[in-house]
């Protein structure tokens, strides 16, 4: 506890140090530091032993050391327990498990601090180019920006490209952005974690562990699709190799997403958005399939938030019934932003994860600094 209080001191006095320290001068340096406490409470469930309340703490700093006008060096780590998201589960890859999961409760001292990017880049008006342990780009409905409810990204963090060691080189056009990545996993001493050493990640049947670079995304996010002004979109396309010598076919996906501002005043909009994901051979699986679609209809007025959403996924394998999941997740919700950036966001959802069902409360609170 010791130990998890002084990082989160050092965490907390990040941006003033860093905005007292910042100059127009080179080298400088910028960034922000998201924090984020979500809690929630099972209302009804039929699993049974599982604990009714559930809490974290979450704190995302980003720096960026520029060093000229196009250099710089990224940055971006991450607190939180060991339990809350993994990228090393052969069943479950890259899964928020604590919405049934039977680790539910508030256990501060299991949190761990990681390094999510560590990466050297480049950037001018026309490219970006960056190198290093960094988060390929796919599908949107990950990024905590999008405040569609306190649960629904938790669902799309499974296909969230992370932790990769690789490069990226984006193009940079008028109204959109053309991205490739080439990567593979990261097992070196970077996939550990300090607080609470989580162990340098191993499994080598997991797609994308190969140690070279066979493994790919390319993307491409932008807006006036069409020429429609205020419709923004996203596609993709992922392909992650297997290692030589373990059982298992190279996984590929596709993404498509779009959502569109749609304004009815000046302090009112209405955005539906939507996002869907369909995979082949499935975590290496040969045959395994799986599906996730994101539906949501976000409404704002002024500096609040509601939004209604819908998202499933879907996996199924032939020769096993194991693995299968047909998970989906509906859920309302109404938050508030502060003009100090603080955001509170609070939801009622009903889930069905892993065969049981479930109707949640849930709070999350966040704020982000930014220097």
């Amino acid at each position: 506890m010791n130990n998890y209080i002084k990082y989160l001191i050092i965490f907390v006095s990040i941006p003033s140090f860093a905005f007292a320290n910042k100059t127009k001068n080179y080298p400088n340096l910028s960034g922000d530091v998201l924090y984020q406490v979500q809690a929630d409470r099972i209302i009804s469930s039929r699993k049974k032993g599982v604990s009714s309340n559930n809490a974290f703490i979450y704190i995302q700093p980003n720096f960026d050391l520029k060093f000229n006008y196009n250099w710089s060096a990224k940055t971006q780590w991450r607190l939180q327990p060991n339990n809350v998201l993994t990228t090393r589960d052969k069943n479950f890859p890259e899964r928020y498990r604590t919405l049934l999961s039977d680790d539910r409760g508030l256990n501060i001292n299991d949190s761990a601090l990681i390094i999510e990017e560590l990466k050297i880049n480049f950037q001018n008006e026309d490219m970006q180019f960056s190198v290093g342990k960094l988060d390929p780009s796919f599908g949107t409905a990950h990024r905590k920006s999008k405040r569609i409810g306190v649960f629904a990204s938790q669902f799309a963090e499974d296909y969230n490209l992370r932790e990769k060691l690789g490069a990226t080189v984006i193009a940079i056009l008028e109204n959109s952005q053309i991205g490739f990545s080439t990567f593979f996993n990261d097992t070196t001493g970077l996939s550990e974690s300090v607080i609470n050493n989580r162990g340098r990640a191993s499994n080598k049947s997991l797609p994308g562990s190969t140690s070279s670079l066979s493994s790919y995304s390319v993307f491409i996010e932008g807006e006036k699709l069409l020429g429609i002004k205020n419709l923004f979109y996203n596609f993709g396309y992922r392909s992650l190799g297997v290692e030589s010598g373990y059982e298992g076919k190279r996984e590929s996906a596709y993404v498509i997403g779009s959502e569109y501002l749609y304004k009815i005043g000046n302090q009112t909009s209405v955005i539906p958005f939507f996002e869907t994901v369909s995979f082949s051979n499935f975590n290496g699986e040969s045959g395994r399939r799986a599906i996730y679609n994101t539906l949501a209809l976000i409404g704002k007025y002024g500096s609040w938030t509601a939004s209604s959403s819908m998202v499933n996924r879907y996996s199924r394998n032939s020769s096993s019934t194991r693995l299968n999941f047909n998970d989906r997740q509906l859920q309302f919700s109404i938050g508030y932003k502060f003009t100090n950036n603080l955001t509170i966001d609070v939801s009622r959802a009903d889930i069905k994860e892993d065969r049981y069902s479930a109707a949640l409360f849930g709070t999350t609170i966040s704020y982000d600094a930014k220097f």
